[in-house]
């Protein structure tokens, strides 16, 4: 349930677009009940005037999406200092020096 809420009902919408909000929001709310309960009480806490999972899935991007310096800069001290040994291929190089690069990028 990371879809953005639909828009607001007007009035006399057709019954379809009527039925496609609440099955929406029935989800929308299972789901969210799902995420509280597995979430620690200080989270709860936090979140629980969030209306959608979307923005309780945003929310929790900006608490615990920030990427870890340490594992960055660790992660380009390998790319950096990596050398090819001289019984190496060249190809498993370039396949460990890429696999270093998308280490950083993670981090």
């Amino acid at each position: 349930m990371t879809d953005e809420s639909p828009e607001v009902l007007a009035e006399g919408a057709p019954k379809s677009v009527h039925d496609k909000y609440e099955h929406w929001q029935m989800n929308n709310n299972k789901a969210k009940v799902y995420m509280m309960a597995s979430m620690s009480d200080t989270l709860t806490t936090k979140l629980e005037d969030v209306k959608t999972t979307h923005d309780i899935v945003e929310q929790l991007q900006e608490l615990f999406g920030h990427k870890s310096g340490q594992a960055h800069s660790e992660a380009t001290k390998k790319y950096a200092n990596s050398r090819m040994a001289l019984t190496m291929h060249v190809r498993d190089h370039f396949i460990k020096m890429t696999n270093y690069f998308h280490e950083i990028e993670l981090h």
